[in-house]
C-alpha cells in the first residue's frame, strides 16, 4: 500500500511552517472557515503532475511576502520510504514548481514517482456535476480517467495544442496546404484517442456500478451514461473526421476552434433511461456523485491494480443516511488512504474510530 505519512509545509498559502502526521487510511482534516483545510489538499495534490486541485498559478501558493514554498512529505512504499520535496523556483522570470524524490529531480525519477499513485479528487462544486456546463462534466470524466492513466493529460494537451494551430493557420492570408492537412490528421488521431479513452471509462463505471450492486446489494436503480455529441458515433474514422475538418474550415475561420471533436462533447447522467439525474433533488444528486467515486475506486483497485488516494473537500453537505454509508463504504472496502474536510468534527461521527482526526484551527 502506497500514502502519505506526514507533510510539512513552509511558506505555503496561510502556512508559516505547519506540520502534520496522517495514518495510511481516513484522515479527517476538520477547522473554521479559512484555516487552511483545502490549502493541504492541495499541496498534497502538487506531488504529481500539474497545479494542484485548484489550478491555481504558482506564484499564489506562496505565502504573502516571502519569495518561496517547500513543502516535505514522507512517502510510503510497500516496505520503502521516499523523502518527497515540492517548491517554487523562478526560471527564465517566471515561477515554477519543481518536484524532488529522495533528492532528485531527474526525469526518469519523477515519471517514476508518478507512477507510484494517483488521486481521484471531489471539490465543493463537485456538487453541481449534473448542473454544471459541459466542460466541467468532461473535465470530470477525464479527471477519471487520468486517475488510471497519468499520460492522459499529454494526449489532452497535444490535442488542444494542435487545434490551436489550426486556428491560427486559417486566419493567414497564405498558408500550406499540406501544413494544414497535416494538422487536421493530428487533430482526428488524437481526437478518436480521446473519444476512445472516454468511452471506455463510462463503460468502466457502468459496468462497476452494476457488479457492485449485485455485490453489495446497494438497490439503485441503473444509471446509465450517454455521450451528447452530434459528431461521436461507433461509425467515425480517421478518414471521416479529416473529411468534416476540411468541411468546416470557412466556418471554424470565423469562430475559431473546431466545430467538431472530443471539446464538443456533453454527457447525459439517466436512472433507468427515463430520469434525468439533474432533475434528481440535491441529496439524490449526491448519492449518484458519491456512487461514481464508489464504482471508480472499485474499477482502480480490482481491475487496474492501483489504490488511489482521495482528496474530498468539504464531502459532508447533504449526507443523508444513504449518503453517510455509501461514504462509509468508501472509506472501509478499500482500504484507500482518504483525506476529507469540514468545519465541525461531529460531522464525521459515523466514521471508524480508528479515523485520524486533524484540527487545523489549533
Amino acid at each position: 500500500m502506497s500514502y502519505f505519512r506526514d507533510i510539512r509545509l513552509i511558506n505555503y498559502r496561510n502556512f508559516k511552517d505547519y506540520s502534520l502526521e496522517f495514518t495510511k487510511n481516513c484522515n479527517v482534516l476538520f477547522g473554521t472557515n479559512g484555516s487552511g483545510k483545502t490549502n493541504i489538499l492541495e499541496a498534497l495534490s502538487l506531488f504529481t503532475k500539474g497545479r494542484g486541485i485548484r489550478k491555481d498559478q504558482i506564484k499564489n501558493f506562496i505565502k504573502k511576502n516571502e519569495n518561496n514554498f517547500i513543502n516535505f512529505s514522507n512517502f510510503k512504499q510497500f516496505d520503502d520510504s521516499i523523502e518527497l520535496k515540492v517548491n517554487s523556483e523562478k526560471k527564465n522570470n517566471k515561477i515554477i514548481k519543481k518536484i524532488f524524490l529522495n533528492n532528485d529531480s531527474s526525469k526518469k525519477t519523477i515519471d517514476h514517482l508518478y507512477s507510484l499513485f494517483s488521486f481521484l479528487v471531489f471539490l465543493p462544486e463537485t456538487e453541481r456535476l449534473f448542473l454544471s456546463s459541459p466542460s466541467f462534466r468532461r473535465n470530470f470524466i477525464d479527471g477519471f480517467i487520468f486517475s488510471k492513466d497519468n499520460a492522459y493529460n499529454i494526449l489532452i494537451n497535444k490535442y488542444k495544442k494542435n487545434i490551436i494551430e489550426r486556428s491560427k493557420i486559417l486566419n493567414l492570408n497564405d498558408y500550406e496546404t499540406s501544413w494544414l492537412d497535416k494538422l487536421e490528421e493530428n487533430i482526428s488521431n488524437l481526437g478518436l484517442e480521446i473519444y476512445k479513452a472516454r468511452k471506455l471509462q463510462i463503460f468502466s463505471i457502468q459496468s462497476h456500478l452494476s457488479l457492485l450492486n449485485e455485490q453489495q446489494k446497494l438497490s439503485f436503480n441503473k444509471l446509465i451514461i450517454k455521450i451528447n455529441d452530434r459528431f461521436f458515433n461507433d461509425g467515425i474514422n480517421i478518414e471521416l473526421y479529416i473529411k468534416e475538418l476540411k468541411k468546416y474550415r470557412e466556418i471554424d475561420k470565423i469562430t475559431g476552434g473546431a466545430h467538431i471533436g472530443p471539446h464538443k462533447s456533453d454527457y447525459i447522467f439517466q436512472l433507468d433511461e427515463n430520469i434525468l439525474v439533474s432533475q434528481l433533488s440535491t441529496g439524490q444528486q449526491k448519492t449518484i456523485i458519491l456512487l461514481l467515486y464508489l464504482a471508480q475506486s472499485n474499477y482502480l483497485v480490482n481491475e487496474c491494480n492501483l489504490k488511489p488516494i482521495l482528496l474530498m473537500d468539504e464531502i459532508c453537505s447533504h449526507l443523508d443516511d444513504i449518503n453517510r454509508k455509501l461514504l462509509l463504504k468508501i472509506t472501509e472496502h478499500f482500504d484507500l488512504q482518504i483525506f476529507m474536510t469540514g468545519t465541525d468534527k461531529n460531522l464525521f461521527s459515523f466514521l471508524s474510530t480508528n479515523t485520524n482526526f486533524c484540527n487545523i484551527t489549533e
